[in-house]
This record gives structure tokens, sequence and C-alpha cells, in this order.
């Protein structure tokens, strides 16, 4: 039987009084701790004011927060839904003019509905002044939704991705079942590392508060402090991306006593290197790292355990309650071994309307949907990612795919992280260019990596200009931006 999200944590609130629902930090790192009752009461003070706010305004609107990784913000979460209000988590680091972008969109979508911010404190008064009021747009609501996730395409160009709600708990769909295959349990401590406005930790959270879970939500990220968190909260489930994954590595060099308590550490959001994903398989074991491949736009997903990418390299697993289909430019499906474009269909129809307004995702007659990912199957249904086709870099007619040289250069001791873009060439009318970022203390000239390179890749494939930075563009979530450098010269 599903109940509310208000009645559910509400319920775990009576039988975990003072158990930790999250464990957060202040600007000095400095533990803050949230327990159940506190959660439930403050959350619940915050939906009234909400559902007052949104009453007096002609009806429900919009609610965005900003979605710092605090205590703050997981109680706006639990407010806003329990106030069956819809939820728009902001990126706190995106600029003004962006951010107006954004709500402007969503308010001339939904025409008649009120764009509030919601930055209410817990303890706030549920008046007629209240900062939750302020209302951006009207319009009326088309349909019920639950929380809308803005996602960002290679170009830079977002979508806002929705979830119909209100959303309730279902003990059945708690947690979502490719987590339970992945080891979860309930009332497990767990640790997320990734942005809460990106939909992977947004949803582990959410998963996490309605099984009755101790969150550990550190406000940033820094190695060292990641392992020691570990050691520290005996924290059993781990969501996190491979960036974080290669700068742990690089930077802590853990020993794997630091993850005994650790049961699954699973990664998303970007591909992994061959380099980042064994030396995680020894800190962990196989049996324990998981992969997840999926979007979202929630039209299904894959799921590899570190013993099955032993055996296949590379592969992001097979369909988990998906069906997938490799499909070429005309819509025919394609056989093992064969790249084109990559479907999904979970369950027995995957969504087309995942967007808000009227952005689509593309679709079959059939009931299969994409993102616009390309890939192949093996014979076994095993899937494998090739970069999009905006990405691949055509190098006098040879086709050189960005990620390979980019596994080589990160292969690498000096290397931290790198990028691979095309450069233009007046003969071959691209070649491969590469921005590299160096481990701290580390030294390397752009001829040894280019050598390095050569000993694993043909020779069109070697860097023709490679150009050190301190950083490479990533989203919050970890995966690299290749547009931000477009037309860019080192």
């Amino acid at each position: 039987m599903s109940v509310s999200i208000r009645q559910r944590i509400t319920d775990i609130a009576e039988m975990s009084t003072e158990r930790p629902a999250v464990v957060g930090f202040d600007e000095n790192s400095v533990e803050q701790v949230l327990t159940w009752r506190e959660l439930a009461e403050r959350s619940g003070r915050q939906a009234d004011a909400l559902v007052e706010a949104a009453t007096r305004r002609t009806g429900p609107g919009v609610v965005a927060i900003e979605a710092n990784n605090t205590i703050q913000t997981v109680v706006d979460i639990v407010a806003v839904l329990s106030a069956e209000l819809p939820l728009l988590p902001l990126n706190p680091t995106s600029p003004g003019p962006e951010r107006e972008k954004l709500l402007n969109f969503i308010g001339q979508t939904y025409g008649r509905a009120q764009l509030i911010d919601a930055d209410a404190d817990a303890d706030a008064d549920a008046d007629a002044d209240a900062d939750v009021g302020r209302p951006r747009s009207r319009a009326s609501m088309t349909s019920p939704i639950a929380y809308l996730l803005p996602t960002g395409g290679s170009s830079g160009r977002p979508k806002i991705a929705i979830r119909p709600g209100p959303l309730v708990y279902e003990p059945r769909q708690v947690p979502l079942p490719l987590r339970r295959r992945a080891g979860w349990r309930s009332g497990q401590r767990q640790l997320i590392l990734g942005p809460l406005h990106h939909a992977a930790p947004f949803t582990t959270l959410l998963d996490g508060l309605l099984d009755g879970n101790t969150s550990v939500l550190p406000p940033y990220f820094l190695p060292a402090w990641t392992v020691e968190l570990v050691e520290r909260y005996a924290v059993e489930w781990i969501q996190l991306t491979p960036a974080h994954m290669r700068t742990i590595l690089l930077l802590v060099q853990p020993d794997p006593a630091s993850f005994t308590s650790v049961r699954t550490v699973m990664h998303t959001a970007a591909s992994c290197d061959s380099f980042t994903k064994k030396r995680w398989i020894e800190l962990v074991g196989p049996q324990h790292l998981y992969e997840v491949y999926s979007s979202t736009e929630n039209i299904g997903g894959t799921l590899v355990r570190g013993d099955e990418w032993q055996q296949r390299p590379g592969t992001v697993g097979r369909g988990f309650f998906t069906k997938i289909s490799i499909r070429d430019d005309a819509g025919n499906r394609l056989g093992p071994g064969e790249t084109g474009k990559v479907f999904m269909r979970a369950g027995r129809v995957s969504r087309g309307d995942a967007y808000l307004g009227s952005q689509v995702l593309e679709t079959t007659t059939d009931g299969f949907a994409s993102v616009g990912d390309f890939g192949w199957l093996d014979e076994d249904g095993y899937l494998f990612l090739t970069p999009r086709r905006h990405d691949v870099i055509n190098v006098g007619g040879e086709k050189v795919y960005p990620n390979e040289v980019e596994a080589q250069l990160l292969e690498h001791p000096a290397v931290l992280d790198a990028v691979v873009v095309a450069t233009e060439e007046q003969v071959l009318g691209s070649t491969v260019g590469a921005y590299v970022v160096c481990k701290p203390g580390a030294s390397v000239s752009s001829g040894e990596l280019m050598a390095h390179c050569r000993a694993g890749l043909a020779n069109y494939k070697v860097p023709t200009r490679v150009t050190f930075v301190d950083q490479v563009p990533r989203s919050a979530a970890g995966k690299l931006e290749r547009w931000r450098l477009a037309g860019r010269r080192g």
C-alpha cells in the first residue's frame, strides 16, 4: 500500500526518533547531524508554509531550491515533496543569466502556474510575507509533476526531464530494483558525493530517505576527506562518478583496508577508463563494484558488476528490466557487433514525453526511446558505448574516437585528467588535439605524451597538439563537456 512522503518520513521518525537521517557539515567541515525526528518536524512546518503560499497564489507552482549538499537542502527537498508541489533542484553555481533563462522557460511552459523560489527557513512562520511565496510567472498546470531535473546535452543546451507526481512511498519500489540488485539494504549508511541537482545523487538520496538510511552528505569533494568519511562512519554504500574515483586513486592512493565496511560502490554519469576500473576492483573487490548506464530521462538502464566487466572489459552491462535495440539512421535494427544509435525500452514501453514542454525523446513505433547515445551489443546482449557522432574526429577519412585516446593518455602516470577534441588542419581537415591536467608534482612534456600515445595507438590517433591546463571542462556530475572547447586552439 502506498503512503505519502510526509507520512513515510513521520513513520520512520516514530520508529527511529534520535537516529541520524543525515550527517552534514558546515562551512568549516564541522559535523552536523539531522535526526529523523528533526527532519519530520522541520520539513513538516516548511511543507505547511509552502501549501499555504501556493493556496494564496491560486494553485501549485514549481518550487525552485538551490540544491547545495547540505542538511537544509535535504529539509527543503522533503518539504516540497511532502507538500506535493513540483520540485526543481537548481545548480547553486549556475550563473544568474543561465538560471533566469531556465526559470523563464519553465514559467512559459506552465502558462498560468506560479514559479516559486523555496528558500524558507525550517523555522519560518507561514505568514503572507514568507520568502517561499515570491511569484515568477503564472500558468495552468497540465499534469501533476513530482520533480523536474535539468539535463544538459552535449551542446550545452539543457532539457528539462520530468517525473510524474505526486511522489508517494511504495514499499515494493523503494529502493529502485536496480539498487536492490546491487546490494542495497534498508537502514544502511550511505555516502553521496555527487551534486543533488543531478539525477543519480538526487534519486539515491530519495531512496535512502524513504528506506530509513543514514546519508552522509559532504558539501564538496575532497579525495582524502572522502576516504576518511568512509572509515569514520563505516559507510556501506557509495555513489560516485569515475572522475571522483580516478582523483581518489591518484591523489590519495588508498588502502583496501579503508573500504572494509563497503558493500557496494556504484558509479554513474560517465564512462570509466580501464585503469580506474581495475584499481577500484582491487580496492573493494569485483563483487562490490557496480556500474550503471542510464539517463535522467529514465527510459531504461544497464547494470554490470566488476567480475562481469573483467570478462568483457569496456562494457556498461546488460539491460536491467530493459530491452536494448541498436538502430541505424533509417530505424532498422542492427545485429551484434554493429554500431548504431542505442534505443531502450523499460517494461512494455518507454516514455516519449519525458521532457517538459515541446521537447520530446526520439522514439520508435514499437515503444523504444533514445537519448542520442551510440553503441553496439555483443552476442550475449552486453552493451558497449561509442562516442556520439559529433564527437568523432575525422582525420583524413579515418575515424578517431576521443575516449580511446583519452584512455591512453590517462594510462600515463603523470596525467590526472584529459580531454581530446578535433583541431583544424589544412591538409587532413582535422587532427587530434589533447588538453591535459598533470598530477600535482608531476612533470611531463608534450613530446613524451605523444610518444606514450604512439606506443599504444595508430599514428593518425596520436595527438598532434597537447595543451597543459589546470582543469578540463566537466559538468558537476563529472561528465566531459567537449563542446566548451569547440573551436579553441591550444
